[in-house]
């Protein structure tokens, strides 16, 4: 803020405004920000009321003497301006603010830095202040404008956040407006293997998750980033946390991390002043590697037991339709043999006898209808879509239920395991519109693109009422959409379901190929 009031005035110079004009008078007293000016031999020229007011100093006390320091130190040494108009160097100034000052990127020859005063006040102030020369037509040093700003209240939050941030169990760090570190935690020196006196003040916390500079979250949230440009930064997996606003999440993968890379479930939060503006980021990356190894342990052996499944199924399958539905259909046939050769049988005899040919016979279709659940030859010998096409026209057929598909995109063929899993989902979806949705109407749409595939099964049955996630369904009794949303897991994809009582259910799912 003291900074910019200078930026706006411009470089203060003598061919425009003397040190000692009334021009210059009513721009310093009429600054909100604490100000004051000193001459060449440092003797103060204007001195405002914003800084009487901080200072306890009256302005006829002070102008015209060269005791500035009294407002600020318990014994005499230089203030910023002195040393800008000695003409200091950048060394030189560093000697009295040591790693607490540095150059203006506005104002050439300006220097800012952060300090605590104890003198100031009842219990000492902090402030940031900003010194920057103001030179004559010959751009000599001809005096200098010093602007202060408390910002005591802001430090004691900062502080206040670093005992919550230092004292937190999990890896955390805080970066400024400018991202650079100002909190980095022991939780986060353990997980980095970088110590805080290592990272604090600069701004390449990025080396510890990349190889390159890259941004990370909470770059990304102090640059006031929209939510697009974040997700797409994380690939489209990142979500808005539902607990903070302007807060993101992400499980990511960092293979710079570590001896062979870790996995972190980050969340990133901002920080922002009273008047709601960021003035910086909390991030907070936990190491989740375990439980992904866990997860990717369970996937396997899920994928395994769905694999034996599958095998014993189509071995099922087979001897149904080679043996049992064989057999059924040689003794419809010596029935009907039996029935037209056998000469001299009352009426009643051959209507039972057709009577139990008939059931055989539906026993057959039963069989191969029991085959074709278990596992369709038309999945493994035409493919996906094929085998969706049966689907659909048998729960027309059998059912009465108007059904269509719909394929968007180029027809193809994929691997077995997303075609086997692929057509389980459906199957699966059709099957509880089948018992449960009472629905006249259900549609099927498959779009197809050259990186994703998307089914889309909307019914227009009375639908039911959704409480909590998927992942609470199997308590509900709805193991069904649980085990679609496994079989969504095992392709890494994503499942959604909308349902409104009266009006139908719709179910999204949504893989890549």
């Amino acid at each position: 803020m003291s900074l910019q009031f200078i930026s706006d005035m411009g470089a203060i110079h003598m061919a425009q405004i003397s040190l000692g004009s009334e021009m210059l008078a009513k721009i310093i007293d009429g600054s909100p920000i604490p100000s004051f000016v000193i001459d060449k031999q440092h003797k103060v020229t204007h001195w405002n009321t914003a800084i009487e007011a901080l200072s306890n100093v009256k302005k006829e006390e002070i102008i015209g003497t060269d005791e500035q320091w009294r407002a600020f130190y318990a014994e005499k040494r230089p203030v910023m301006a002195d040393l800008i108009v000695n003409g200091a160097s950048a060394n030189e100034i560093e000697v009295y603010y040591r790693d607490k000052c540095t150059k203006s990127h506005l104002i050439d020859g300006a220097y800012e830095a952060e300090d605590f005063f104890p003198a100031l006040g009842r219990n000492g102030k902090w402030l940031h202040f900003t010194a920057s020369p103001i030179r004559d037509n010959s751009d000599g040093i001809v005096g200098a404008i010093e602007t202060l700003e408390d910002i005591t209240d802001r430090r004691s939050v900062e502080d206040m956040l670093a005992m919550i941030v230092n004292g937190f169990p999990l890896p955390s760090f805080v970066i400024n407006k400018e991202h650079k570190v100002i909190h980095w935690n022991t939780a986060m020196e353990s997980l980095s293997g970088v110590k805080k006196e290592d990272i604090i003040g600069t701004d390449e916390h990025w080396r510890v998750f990349y190889t390159e500079k890259s941004p990370v979250m909470a770059d990304l949230i102090v640059d006031g980033a929209s939510a697009d440009e974040i997700k797409t930064h994380y690939l489209d997996i990142c979500k808005e946390s539902s607990l903070i606003e302007g807060a993101y999440e992400v499980e990511w993968f960092f293979p710079a991390l570590g001896e062979n890379g870790k996995w972190l479930r980050v969340t990133a939060s901002p920080i922002k002043d009273n008047n709601g503006q960021v003035i910086g980021a909390i991030e907070t990356p936990r190491d989740i590697t375990e439980r992904k190894v866990a997860d990717d342990n369970l996937r396997y052996y899920l994928k395994e037991i769905i694999r034996a499944q599958e095998d014993e199924r189509k071995r099922i399958a087979r001897e149904l339709h080679d043996d049992t539905a064989q057999v059924l259909g040689s003794l419809s046939r010596q029935l009907d043999n039996f029935i037209r050769k056998k000469h001299g049988l009352a009426p009643s005899e051959v209507l039972f006898l057709k009577d139990m040919q008939a059931q055989l016979n539906r026993g057959v279709q039963s069989v191969h209808r029991f085959s074709q659940a278990l596992r369709p030859s038309v999945l493994d010998d035409l493919g996906l879509i094929p085998a969706l096409r049966s689907l659909v026209k048998d729960l027309q057929e059998s059912d009465g239920i108007g059904t269509q598909l719909k394929v968007l995109g180029a027809e193809r063929r994929f691997s077995p395991e997303v075609e086997l899993l692929l057509f389980r989902t459906v199957q699966e979806a059709l099957n509880n519109i089948r018992r449960h949705a009472q629905a006249s109407e259900v549609q099927v749409v498959m779009e197809l693109n050259e990186d994703r595939i998307m089914l889309t099964i909307s019914d227009n049955g009375r639908g039911f009422e959704l409480s909590g996630q998927i992942g609470d369904f199997p308590r509900s009794g709805k193991l069904g959409l649980a085990g679609m949303q496994e079989r969504a897991r095992l392709l890494s994809g994503t499942i959604q379901v909308k349902s409104t009582l009266g009006k139908g259910t719709t179910l999204i799912l949504q893989v890549p190929c």
